[in-house]
């Protein structure tokens, strides 16, 4: 049989009970809609946690210090010194102050930062710019505040604020520059009586706080270095050098922590890879239901059509030919349904992207923008090759049933 003939043959067969094989496909539709939906979010909640953290995030290690009570930022620098594979350290405070702009009184949280924060977690200047070490060394009184502080403050994110001064304490603080945000898990965002913004950390320490010790650090380590291994190194340099328990010991109260986000961003990525695998068993059991349902369905084609194909035997069809027919039905059923499954799929995942991306997204990733689902290329190609083996696997016994039917039986057949 010719092609041309067969695909003829094919699409008069199924479109004679198009309702029947609406119904039939139903599995499939879901099955492979679920794994394009579900793949498509999961990788946009992926993206969105790897740019709350920064590109860097898998290289910073977070310190610290409980029961010190005179680690200083000279201590600090000779942490950097004495670990070969930190580049570079930033010693972090933080600090609840109410702030003032002309009559409007907020509550603020004042982070005490070195420049690097910026390159560290990949903060974005959207205006101004940052303080220079020149700043940090002399604890100017600058401060670079998020959007959501300035949309708060003055009305709108977008609004000029850079040069205007901000009262914080007893002091005049100069905005010099806005970001995109200045702390991971931002709040500034769902609480319009509030503001957060980074000012030096020799300012923090100093005009702010009056004390000078640190007790939280983070490290950069270097793109070569495995972090974990860093971090085993930095506890075992802090424990030694000032003497300090382990957090394990009973009644410890001298005691450091070192974290490395490479085990956080591991975790993030088991956790998603996890529910990824139960959404692809899920859709692989609809999957199979759906192919269990082709197969029935063919198997009832086979046994209304046994006249049909006792005659086209009768007039020279080969097994093969009554094979490839019933074989082509199954997988045109499939991919009418993968086809169907992957639309809907790839609607569903903008949607719902959509509808829960500035909630409950937004509060997991610490950022208002909504989650972009990311089309995977390679998804819909496996939906289309899963939708053929699944036509093939389950039209091969009907279609060779049909294929080994008597001709002389079934011309009599009834």
């Amino acid at each position: 049989m010719r092609p041309g003939d067969l695909a003829q043959e094919t699409w008069s067969a199924l479109s004679a009970n198009k309702g029947r094989s609406a119904l039939t496909i139903l599995g499939i539709v879901i099955g492979i809609g679920a794994v394009i939906t579900m793949t498509s979010i999961i990788g946009g909640i992926s993206n969105s946690m790897a740019g709350m953290f920064g590109a860097n995030a898998a290289r910073v290690l977070t310190i610290n210090l409980h029961g010190i009570s005179n680690f200083t930022l000279d201590d600090v620098a000779e942490l950097a010194k004495n670990i070969p594979d930190v580049e570079y350290t930033m010693p972090k405070a933080q600090i609840q102050h109410e702030a003032t702009y002309e009559k409007t009184k907020v509550q603020a949280t004042i982070h005490g930062e070195v420049n690097k924060v910026f390159e560290a977690h990949g903060y974005k200047l959207l205006q101004g710019s940052g303080f220079t070490e020149e700043d940090e060394k002399r604890g100017s009184r600058e401060i670079i505040l998020d959007q959501y502080s300035v949309r708060n403050l003055f009305g709108n994110t977008d609004a000029a604020v850079v040069g205007k001064s901000l009262k914080i304490g007893n002091d005049e603080y100069m905005i010099i520059g806005v970001a995109d945000k200045v702390n991971t898990f931002s709040m500034t965002q769902y609480d319009s009586q509030s503001i957060e913004g980074i000012v030096p950390i020799t300012t923090a320490i100093t005009r702010l706080t009056g004390n000078p010790n640190i007790t939280s650090i983070e490290a950069m380590t270097s793109a070569t270095s495995d972090a974990d291994a860093v971090a085993a190194q930095t506890k075992e340099y802090l424990s030694r050098r000032y003497k300090l328990q382990d957090s394990k010991e009973e009644g410890a109260t001298r005691t450091v922590s070192v974290e490395s986000n490479k085990q956080l961003m591991q975790q993030v990525t088991s956790m998603t890879s996890s529910f990824q695998a139960i959404m692809v068993t899920v859709s692989g059991i609809s999957l199979l239901v759906g192919g269990i349902g082709i197969m029935n369905m063919m198997l009832t084609n086979v046994t209304e059509r046994i006249r049909e194909i006792g005659l086209r035997k009768a007039l020279g069809a080969k097994r093969f030919d009554i094979t490839s027919q019933f074989i082509l039905e199954s997988i045109c059923l499939c991919l009418t349904g993968g086809f169907i499954g992957v639309v809907l799929g790839l609607l569903g995942s903008f949607a719902l992207c959509g509808i829960v991306g500035a909630g409950l997204a937004a509060a997991v990733t610490g950022s208002a923008d909504p989650v972009l689902p990311v089309i995977d290329p390679g998804a819909i190609l496996n939906a289309v090759l899963t939708c053929v083996i699944t036509g093939l696997i389950f039209g091969w016994y009907p279609a060779r049933r049909a294929a080994k039917l008597d001709p002389v039986e079934s011309l009599n057949h009834q």
